[in-house]
């Protein structure tokens, strides 16, 4: 999925003021804890209030809304809309870099609706104003399923549909999941690859003996996300000076670790490839950010974990998950370093046959591991309990991309650490102390 065909929602985006934000804003007091988002200014959008008449209904729509409204009386209200979006990354073959990018987008919009939110019901109705706006901006087939979703939730919500307050709750986490649209449509996201090589990192990273190719059977392909390194993030800053730097090419490191991927290749257990196989999240999956949401989902259902806490966990999880693609995305474009299949032809003359196919995109360092990394360490505050257990699916997750032969042990280890180090950052800007 591209944002360049983001749906009819992005398009209308306008700075008009639709409504006196003062106006909306005074029958819910909030939550008490800050936004994440600026909702100062007025949100930006055309779409008409919620009217229950205009969309009709559906089995589809009725069956997945009183699933959720089951989900409320046993769970936070914010947990099944991300359920839904995993599913939409399933449907849609999301890459993980757009899954990232969309699973922050809702995230934020849900905790900053929430706190918006003066009482459990409005709670519930802000919170799923906001996640529809955002998941109909990111899946603009969608949308009208979507609607009658959220018409099926009023109609079956225990306050009258056309109550005031129930306007004004579904009309204020509309504005709150537009200007997390906003957000998205500026933050750099759009920008497809031309075919131009990346000038600002430098012509002479794209020769040499352990620069980056394509491989089978991606040669046609182009290179997955290579602007991505200029996108906007949420708190992490791209710094040139503090990159992790892989080992030299001929480096006694560097050799030791491409002869393990291939010593690893020829010998491989049926242990190291279920894992290979367990974590690889390609193509129809609900991809590396996707899974590591769906182990934070299981810990809070065992947890039982409360609303405030819900929705604060995702919203740091998926920032740290999406300023960490970016992160590693700019450390794999900046130094352009081939995959083990290639460096196993050109150091030893080895066709090197991987379990797993190799990535169209350079190798150092590993996105699975820093995704890993990220995602083990916000569970983790948040989980202490199971820290330890979670620390070790991570390098169980960087361990993968070894057996399937796609990574050297270096990019594992940096990624991870990488990965750590975004979501310290990002639990630190929002409160929390890891």
């Amino acid at each position: 999925m591209h944002t360049s065909s983001m749906g009819s929602r992005g398009r209308r985006l306008c700075r008009c003021v639709v409504l006196v934000a003062a106006t909306l804003l005074m029958p819910f007091a909030g939550a008490g804890e800050p936004t994440i988002l600026d909702h100062s200014s007025s949100a930006p959008g055309k779409r008409a209030p919620y009217q229950p008449e205009v969309y009709g209904s559906s089995p589809a729509a009725e069956q997945q809304a009183a699933a959720i409204l089951l989900g409320w009386r046993s769970e936070p209200v914010s947990l099944p809309w991300t359920s839904l979006m995993l599913s939409m990354f399933v449907k849609h073959k999301i890459a993980p870099s757009r899954a990232a990018r969309g699973s922050a987008l809702m995230h934020v919009a849900m905790y900053d609706a929430f706190q918006m939110a003066s009482d459990e019901p409005s709670r519930s109705l802000l919170v799923s104003a906001a996640a529809v706006q955002v998941l109909a901006y990111l899946f603009p087939a969608e949308e009208h399923g979507f609607d009658r979703v959220l018409a099926s939730l009023v109609r079956q919500h225990p306050n009258d549909s056309l109550a005031p307050p129930v306007r004004q709750a579904l009309e204020l986490g509309r504005r709150v999941g537009q200007t997390s649209i906003a957000r998205g449509e500026a933050d750099g996201a759009a920008r497809g690859w031309n075919g131009v090589r990346l000038e600002w990192y430098g012509e002479g990273r794209y020769y040499g003996p352990s620069a980056w190719a394509p491989t089978a059977p991606y040669f046609y392909y182009p290179p997955d996300e290579p602007f991505a390194p200029k996108w906007k993030t949420w708190f992490w800053q791209i710094d040139h000076r503090a990159r992790p730097v892989p080992p030299a090419f001929s480096s006694a490191r560097y050799l030791k670790d491409l002869q393990e991927v291939i010593d690893i290749q020829q010998t491989l257990t049926a242990d190291q490839l279920r894992i290979a196989k367990f974590w690889v999240d390609g193509s129809g999956s609900m991809t590396p950010p996707g899974h590591w949401n769906q182990i934070g989902i299981e810990l809070v259902r065992k947890a039982r974990l409360d609303n405030q806490r819900t929705v604060a966990l995702f919203a740091m999880l998926n920032i740290a998950l999406a300023d960490t693609f970016i992160a590693a995305w700019d450390v794999k474009y900046y130094y352009w370093t081939a995959r083990p299949i290639t460096m196993a032809k050109t150091v030893y003359g080895v066709d090197l046959k991987t379990a797993i196919l190799t990535p169209p995109f350079p190798s150092y360092l590993s996105g699975h591991a820093a995704f890993s990394g990220a995602a083990a360490t916000v569970l983790g505050d948040f989980f202490p309990q199971h820290k330890v257990a979670l620390d070790a699916m991570a390098q169980e997750a960087a361990m993968s991309r070894l057996y399937g032969g796609i990574h050297f042990r270096h990019d594992n280890e940096d990624g991870l650490a990488l990965g750590r180090a975004v979501a310290a950052l990002t639990l630190r800007k929002l409160g929390r102390s890891p």
